[in-house]
């Protein structure tokens, strides 16, 4: 595990980015396993779920963005769990990604091996485990109608963009699919701030920088946006401090002669 988000999420080594079940304890039988993951260009990738070693399956994949080409393409996925008993649960999440048929000059580093000895074919796996625990309130009626919002929100049109910014103030502009109970930021992996919608990102240091925008849903479903990488670049205030400088001693020059003329003029 690389990095716990603020209260709404867990970001994994593999790419993975779980919104929930967390490290917590629910007052519902019926969760939904929310999550979100970046998937690698030209690879395969699978991923599974297993909670206590009884209900397990698979984790179906969606892109955000069908129709764009991205090195890492975002993806969501969303799985309604089946009714959980009171107590404490483990959730187990998978994934594998292989490269196939790859013979370019260097293989691929760690953690890819490959599939044989000798094998063109690459293989990659993580495992990562959530303990959470279900207190519920009361029982759940089966008779009842249950309807569960099982799509997160879409967020897409990031306004930045992979370039340098002469400007230490950029707009962060986007659209979010669906109404939002919350919309956060993360920008260069610091704490999430919360905003209201389309912001600027102030004061920002020159070097490189990379931004994520979050939404979360009135169901609770939270959606993520690719992660944008940028750079600063403030232009220095040296010309303009030098030109004001010149224009100062002009100036002193100018008025130095004048006091000399008039005092040999008045000789």
């Amino acid at each position: 595990m690389v990095r716990a988000g603020i209260d709404d999420h867990l970001y994994f080594s593999s790419g993975v980015c779980l919104f929930c079940p967390l490290n917590r304890t629910y007052n519902s039988r019926f969760l939904t396993l929310n999550l979100t993951f970046g998937a690698g260009m030209g690879l395969k990738h699978t991923l599974t779920y297993n909670i206590d070693g009884e209900y397990e399956g698979s984790i179906p994949l969606v892109a955000t963005k069908p129709t764009e080409l991205h090195v890492v393409n975002p993806t969501i996925g969303v799985v309604e769990l089946p009714e959980l008993s009171d107590g404490s649960h483990r959730l187990t999440i998978s994934v594998v990604s292989v490269l196939y048929n790859y013979h370019g000059a260097n293989p691929p580093g760690a953690p890819f091996k490959p599939t044989a000895p000798g094998s063109s074919d690459y293989e990659a796996s993580w495992t990562h485990i959530v303990y959470f625990t279900v207190d519920s309130d009361e029982p759940y009626h089966p008779q009842l109608p249950h309807t569960v919002d099982l799509s997160p929100p879409i967020v897409s049109d990031i306004s930045l963009e992979n370039r340098v910014y002469l400007t230490s103030d950029v707009p962060l502009n986007f659209t979010v699919s669906e109404h939002t109970s919350r919309v956060t930021y993360s920008l260069d992996g610091r704490d999430n701030v919360t905003i209201a919608g389309n912001t600027t990102l102030t004061g920002l240091p020159a070097g490189t920088h990379n931004v994520t925008v979050y939404a979360r849903d009135e169901a609770g479903n939270v959606g993520a946006s690719e992660t944008v990488h940028f750079s600063v670049e403030v232009p220095e205030l040296f010309p303009a401090t030098l030109l004001i400088a010149a224009a100062v001693v002009t100036v002193t020059i100018i008025g130095t002669g004048l006091l000399v003329y008039f005092k040999k003029r008045k000789r």
